[in-house]
């Protein structure tokens, strides 16, 4: 039997800030458009930026949205870009209709 100290539970590890001019991610893409996910290769690289939506996703030069950036750091990312920094994503795998991306200041 448990006395006082006991087991409290899972405390699940504490989020670390992302460092606007040097973090990177690396994570998936969610709700991917996989028609646009279509013409793109293992190594493009491509625009980060906030939706119309608030959310933050990843596009290509002709405006197309391949989908957007859920990972625990997206709302650092947000408030690095707001504060006048900008970031790439870099697709490092694509198994359809997964697309890794590193995500990184330029």
């Amino acid at each position: 039997m448990s006395g006082s100290g006991g087991f409290r539970g899972y405390e699940p590890p504490a989020r670390i800030q992302f460092d606007c001019q040097s973090g990177t991610i690396k994570t998936n893409l969610s709700s991917v458009v996989l028609s646009i996910l279509a013409i793109h290769n293992v190594g493009d690289v491509l625009n980060v930026e906030i939706g119309p939506t608030g959310a933050l996703i990843l596009i290509n030069n002709n405006r197309q949205i391949i989908g957007s950036i859920m990972h625990a750091n997206t709302r650092d990312i947000i408030q690095c870009i707001n504060a006048g920094n900008s970031y790439i994503g870099e697709i490092i795998s694509i198994i359809t209709p997964v697309c890794t991306v590193i995500i990184r200041r330029v």
